[in-house]
């Protein structure tokens, strides 16, 4: 059985008597700890914790046991023996022959949830020793119990687990898409980068001053680099304009049969 401690008093409580401790000697807000898994549970948030690890589990070598998905029939059975133990700890009223059918049952982990098996399963292991009419009173006290629980159904802890898995799944995946989509992002980036590198080398500064100079045997530099760097934005994606400036004087500068006079550049023809 599960069992938690108070984090407002230090008290250990097994589940079946959380409710009572709560409304009775704690007068606070629900807020537990699992002894075993040491997890914390506000509210009503204990109740989906209907099984953990045994101390054999927990210093198990990794991967010894499979944990994290419990069975609904595993669940459901828990829940059955809590219901068990907590009548045997809040009922006052139950007779001798219930009581000691109750602590025989306590003492299975697999007792029939259904009428008529559980009938059964009682004279088969009590071998003759109850009668049917105190099978069926404690049949009857057992559902009574059920209904007046107020923890909620066994199927909405398991929604709730269910829940909480799939929104760590989803969040794994659209993690995994963002750092793909980033990687290809990036790697589009670079591949512009090359194609734009690659124009630019293409590019022949000298034969496009000099058909500008052939036209005009002077102009003035700042004219002369503006419509150079309009004919290179033509020939490349994307123009670094001071590695540009610096490309066109370096190139500017090669050209034999070209000066510079009160800023104006002037071909020297042959």
């Amino acid at each position: 059985m599960v069992v938690f401690t108070c984090n407002h008093c230090g008290e250990s409580l097994q589940k079946p008597k959380v409710e009572k401790h709560y409304s009775f000697q704690c007068r606070r807000g629900k807020f537990l700890t699992c002894v075993d898994c040491l997890k914390d549970f506000s509210g009503e948030e204990y109740t989906g914790h209907v099984k953990c690890l045994t101390e054999e589990e927990r210093y198990a070598a990794k991967g010894a046991f499979k944990n994290g998905n419990v069975k609904k029939g595993e669940l459901k059975q828990e829940m059955w023996s809590d219901t068990i133990k907590s009548i045997l700890d809040e009922d006052s009223n139950l007779n001798y022959k219930c009581k000691n059918l109750l602590n025989h049952i306590a003492g299975f982990n697999n007792v029939p949830r259904k009428k008529q098996k559980f009938i059964n399963f009682m004279k088969s292991t009590m071998g003759g020793r109850v009668d049917n009419s105190t099978i069926e009173e404690v049949w009857n006290i057992i559902e009574e119990h059920k209904k007046n629980t107020s923890n909620p159904p066994v199927e909405e802890a398991m929604k709730t687990d269910l829940l909480k898995r799939k929104v760590d799944e989803n969040r794994n995946t659209q993690n995994e898409k963002d750092s793909k989509k980033q990687k290809l992002d990036l790697e589009t980036e670079e591949n512009k980068s090359e194609e734009s590198n690659v124009d630019s080398t293409k590019f022949n500064f000298k034969d496009e001053i000099l058909k500008v100079l052939n036209k005009k045997e002077s102009i003035s530099i700042t004219k002369l680099e503006k419509k150079i760097l309009k004919k290179f934005s033509t020939n490349t994606q994307t123009v670094d304009i001071e590695k540009f400036k610096k490309k066109f004087a370096k190139k500017l500068k090669k050209i034999p049969n070209v000066s510079c006079e009160d800023e104006k550049i002037i071909l020297n023809k042959l």
